[in-house]
Order: C-alpha cells, then sequence, then structure tokens
C-alpha cells in the first residue's frame, strides 16, 4: 500500500474511535509488529482506539490503568494518601501510541491525540461507569522528544526513578523517562484534591448527589456548621465527643452528597473523608473522632426533626439552593424517624 503524506490530506477528516468487534487481533498484530516495546497487553481498565484517515487506519492509541506509585505525579496533584487510593481511578495511562508504517502526516500525531482525549472521559463512563480527570504518560527521552504529546497540551512534570514492575514485584531498569500529564476535565487538580467528592466525578455512578459540597459554606461564618449551633443538645456533657452541630453539619454532607438513607452508609461516607479536612474544617480533634454509626443514630432519632429542618432550608436558601430544599427535608425527615425515635425524642423534651 503506497505511503500518505502530509502534501496528500485534510487532517479535518480524521476520526478517532474505539475498535470493533473484531478488530481486536488486528490491532494488537500492528502494535507488536511496530511498536518499539512490541507488546499489546494493556493492565487494568483499558479501551483501543484506532485513528482513521481516507477510510484507512493511520494510528492506534492504548490507554490502560495508571501507575499505581509514581512521586512526580503524585506530587504535582497534591492529593493526599486517602485521595490518592480512592481517585487513582480517575486517572489513565498513554500505554500505547503508534503511527503506522507509511504514514507520515505533519501534525497527525498531536491531531490524533486530541481528538481522542475529547472522547476519552465518555468513553470510559460508558465501559466502567466513571469519567475520567486526568491522563499521563511516559515518553523515553533517548527515543522520543514528546513533541506530538506537549503539541496536544501535555505538561511534563518530572521524570521517573526507573523501575518498573513484573509479576507484582518492581525492578530497577534505570530507564528513566519523561512523565507527560494532561487535564481531561476542567481544573482537573482541584477536583482530585478536594475535601469532597464533585459531583463531575460521579458521572455514571448510581449516587446521585444534590449539591457539589466544595461550593457551599459548610463551616465558615455564617455557615452550616455555625446555624446548626442552634440545635439543642440534650446529652450529658461526660464522654461526649462532639457537639451535635457537627454531627448535623456531617449527616447534612453526607445527604447533599447523594449517601442513601441509612445510618450505616453515612457513617461509611464519613470513614471515606481523609481525616485532616475533618480536623480543619469541623473541629475533630482525634482520628477515631469522627462520629460513629450509633451517634449518628442516636442524634437523629432525639432532635426536634422540625426546628432542624428549618435551620437546614434557611442555610440552603442563603447559598442559592432553594430548589433542593424538598428532597433534603424529605430525607432528614426520613432519617429522623424511627421505632425508637418518639420516646427517645420525647425524653430529650423533657431533658432540654
Amino acid at each position: 500500500m503506497s505511503a500518505i503524506t502530509y502534501n496528500d490530506v485534510d487532517l479535518s477528516t480524521l476520526t478517532v474511535r474505539p475498535i470493533r468487534k473484531g478488530e481486536r487481533s488486528s490491532w494488537d498484530h500492528l502494535v507488536e509488529q511496530h511498536h518499539y516495546l512490541h507488546s499489546s497487553r494493556l493492565g487494568g481498565e483499558m479501551n483501543r482506539y484506532v485513528a482513521i484517515l481516507q477510510d484507512r487506519w493511520a494510528a492506534l492509541l492504548g490507554w490502560s490503568g495508571p501507575s499505581f506509585k509514581l512521586a512526580a505525579r503524585d506530587n504535582w496533584i497534591g492529593w493526599c494518601q486517602k485521595q490518592h487510593r480512592q481517585r487513582l481511578k480517575y486517572l489513565i495511562n498513554n500505554s500505547r501510541f503508534l503511527i503506522l508504517p507509511g504514514i507520515r502526516i505533519k501534525n497527525l500525531a498531536s491531531k490524533a491525540l486530541a481528538l481522542n482525549l475529547q472522547r476519552i472521559s465518555a468513553d470510559w463512563v460508558k465501559s466502567y461507569g466513571h469519567p475520567i480527570a486526568m491522563v499521563e504518560t511516559f515518553v523515553d527521552p533517548s527515543q522520543f522528544n514528546a513533541t506530538s504529546y506537549r503539541a496536544a497540551g501535555f505538561i511534563e512534570v518530572g521524570r521517573t526513578k526507573g523501575y518498573g514492575i513484573h509479576a507484582g514485584n518492581y525492578y530497577h531498569h534505570g530507564q528513566r523517562k519523561l512523565i507527560l500529564l494532561r487535564p481531561v476535565k476542567r481544573r482537573a487538580k482541584e477536583l482530585l484534591t478536594a475535601p469532597f467528592l464533585s459531583p463531575i466525578l460521579l458521572e455514571g455512578s448510581e449516587r446521585k448527589p444534590l449539591a457539589d459540597l466544595n461550593r457551599l459554606n459548610l463551616y465558615q461564618e455564617d455557615g452550616l456548621l455555625e446555624r446548626l449551633g442552634a440545635v439543642p443538645e440534650w446529652r450529658k456533657g461526660r464522654g461526649r465527643r462532639h457537639h451535635r452541630s457537627i454531627v448535623f453539619s456531617l449527616i447534612v454532607c453526607a445527604i447533599l452528597a447523594g449517601v442513601k438513607n441509612e445510618y450505616i452508609e453515612i457513617s461509611r461516607w464519613l470513614e471515606s473523608i481523609p481525616f485532616r479536612y475533618f480536623k480543619r474544617y469541623f473541629g475533630c480533634r482525634r482520628i477515631y473522632g469522627r462520629p460513629s454509626e450509633p451517634t449518628i443514630r442516636r442524634s437523629l432519632q432525639s432532635v426536634d426533626s422540625e426546628k432542624l429542618c428549618k435551620i437546614v432550608s434557611a442555610w440552603l436558601c442563603a447559598q442559592n439552593k432553594a430548589e433542593i430544599i424538598a428532597p433534603v427535608v424529605e430525607r432528614l425527615q426520613s432519617l429522623c424517624k424511627s421505632q425508637l425515635g418518639t420516646s427517645i425524642s420525647s425524653k430529650a423534651g423533657e431533658v432540654s
């Protein structure tokens, strides 16, 4: 087949799509034959793509799970250990990129990358139920200068330490590669390091958040925490770890985050939040100081639900979130109702 040169084509006709059923063997064969690594194996969540020009395969792209340990990347993002563990899935690695033999077209590589990145997050939602915030890749500087990646918006953030992994074990091969990152979502670093998981990253999830907690006044002046201080404290001071304003603030946060109406689910959601945010924003002093499931249950069963709902509704109005007052109040009332709720509420009324 004759070569295609950059004088022959119009790159506006270039398209990039996932391979179709029956094309996997051809994709693998071409990568094994012509890619410098001579391997088509991908790990973790993966998708394979083909760039098509003039009804002919022009380039192949393979995406897979990101590197688990990558100091330069993690320092650049700035996430903590728990965020790294929970949000690593929102990154993927461009493991394979091959311009096929006989294709010599100026700007083809960067154009193919750009087109692929336009659809990569939506494809991941369809395949794996979650979006992609950022992509990474490694470039061997002894063989390539990463010009195409840079032209497609990738940023060099450092170099690897020259280690690889085989059969679950790390080994030192000494080939330090360039690390390049490219945000897919706007404010990708902010999304990956925010105290609470953004609704943007919950696309495709069964959990449907009512609001982005990172955009609300939770703990500043006249915020949710301060307003809920008006809820009476009926418990005795001895052995009490949290004022009720802290407990109810976190419960409301869980509801806004789309957590199901179950005490244990709220408790599990609280465990997923890095402790440093509890300490900084909500005043939790000890790492084991998050409100437990029994604390959440007893607090909700004993509260004056009408007063609680009024305070939360007024706060939501101040946040310009009046449209979600009804579902939030409904969920709060549902959580407050239980077989024990009436008796405990009456005792709480006597104490108050």
